[in-house]
């Protein structure tokens, strides 16, 4: 995701009916924010393991070649 910020204007103006925050085995917490209206959104919020590594000549330690890894 390049824009650190998600936005859904598609929701503004509208009046939430109820607010959940859940707990989601695969994906961690997930927060539902249902409307009056019938429509309802959904927002899965986890944490996934990152392994940064770095590989580089001895001669050139500030040019590293970084792998990364999301598992």
């Amino acid at each position: 995701m390049s824009d650190p910020k998600l936005e859904f204007p598609e929701v503004v103006g509208k009046f939430v009916a109820e607010l959940s925050v859940y707990e989601d085995a695969e994906f961690g917490k997930e927060v539902l924010v249902r409307f009056t209206d019938g429509t309802q959104l959904s927002i899965a919020v986890g944490v996934r393991q990152v392994i940064d590594a770095r590989y580089c000549n001895e001669e050139t330690p500030d040019l590293p070649i970084i792998h990364r890894r999301v598992s």
